[in-house]
């Protein structure tokens, strides 16, 4: 791994807390891993246990033209590693980014085939009204 993809990685490191920093009481740290291209890879949200940090979710993202995937894991802790996906999204977009066509599909078991749960069209109606608005709001 190059240096600057680690300074990266640890720049781009964000910080949420749900509550005061005094006591991390339901605390919840993320950190993000992006792309050569600066696009997010994945998301992992870290939980205070009273002593550490310890992961507790993971969003991972894969891109192609049409758009991207997010799949969703859970951190188990008896075997120190995440779970295998049980949840994936596909968003689709038109040319204009203005609309995204959003499946998502679940299964109940790591071993289980995927099967559709939910599809809906978003619709971002200042991408196509205001696409200079892009420039100035990412």
């Amino acid at each position: 791994m190059k240096l600057s993809t680690i300074i990266a990685a640890a720049v781009l490191m964000c910080t949420s807390l749900t509550a005061t920093a005094a006591n991390h009481r339901n605390a919840v740290e993320h950190r993000y891993e992006r792309d050569a291209q600066g696009r997010v890879t994945s998301r992992t949200a870290y939980a205070w246990n009273g002593e550490e940090w310890q992961p507790a979710l993971r969003w991972t993202y894969t891109y192609n033209v049409a758009g991207y995937s997010m799949e969703f894991s859970r951190y188990d802790c008896r075997h120190h590693c995440f779970s295998a996906p049980m949840t994936k999204t596909h968003y689709i977009f038109t040319p204009d980014s203005s609309i995204a066509y959003v499946t998502t599909f679940t299964r109940n078991e790591a071993s289980s085939s995927y099967e559709l749960t939910d599809s809906f069209t978003a619709v971002y109606p200042y991408k196509a009204i205001a696409p200079d608005l892009l420039a100035s709001h990412p």
